[in-house]
């Protein structure tokens, strides 16, 4: 039978601090070292001239996610993929999982012609498996989110005993991990329940040290919360 979504339902928090017990992420076991023959960062050159440049075609994700090097040349600022460079050297660190993203050089003072410039793609491979997906396995997602008065300070995420206690439903033999690279900045909280990703949480803390579900979604036939239900 196919799992149907459930959009859960969002508000309940809970005292804690997040000192102990750190939220294990994906990734080996033992400690990373990158495999031969690939790069593990990308720099794109963008001069003046046009004569783009990408380093590699191919590159491969550090602990803390994908490294990119964009050196623009430009006396203003380019538009690269989804992200802006100013004149000078910047580095970005991505968290996007294998798979294909395209860069380009595109300076502002051109955005108005239409004519966009050559895209140059940029091959993401994950030779020591460190990416952990963490998508919910549903044929359909609905995705809900809880407005806050004040910004949290710390958008997680938690140490997994707090999520534990903040995600009502829960079977004893349901595993929490957090997706994405080991290493990276943030997180979600997933459930997996028989090798099943069955519901993604953000979970977020403010300044009184609550820690709350701010977003989620689950299927439905995991005794996970549904509309209108509980989660605490």
């Amino acid at each position: 039978m196919k799992k149907l979504p459930a959009v859960l339902a969002l508000g309940v928090a809970l005292m804690g601090g997040c000192a102990d017990d750190p939220s294990p992420r994906a990734g080996p076991a033992d400690p990373w070292t990158p495999v031969p023959g690939t790069p593990t960062h990308a720099e794109l050159t963008c001069p003046e001239d046009g004569s783009v440049t990408l380093s590699s075609e191919t590159v491969q994700p550090r602990p803390d996610g994908v490294h990119l090097r964009v050196v623009n040349r430009f006396d203003e600022t380019v538009s690269v993929a989804g992200f802006d460079a100013d004149p000078g050297t910047t580095k970005w660190v991505f968290t996007q999982g294998p798979g294909t993203m395209e860069l380009m050089c595109w300076p502002f003072s051109q955005h108005t012609s239409g004519d966009e410039p050559p895209r140059f793609p940029l091959e993401i491979v994950d030779p020591a498996g460190l990416f952990f997906d963490g998508a919910v396995d549903c044929e359909i997602e609905m995705h809900t989110t809880a407005d806050y008065v004040e910004e949290p300070v710390d958008h997680g995420p938690p140490p997994l005993r707090l999520a534990r206690e903040l995600i009502s439903g829960l079977l004893p033999d349901d595993v929490l991990r957090v997706p994405g690279y080991p290493e990276q900045d943030g997180g979600s909280i997933v459930v997996i329940r028989n090798d099943d990703v069955i519901a993604s949480y953000a979970i977020v803390r403010f300044k009184t040290e609550q820690w709350s579900i701010s977003a989620g979604r689950a299927c439905s036939d995991t005794g996970l919360p549904f509309e209108g239900e509980s989660v605490g």
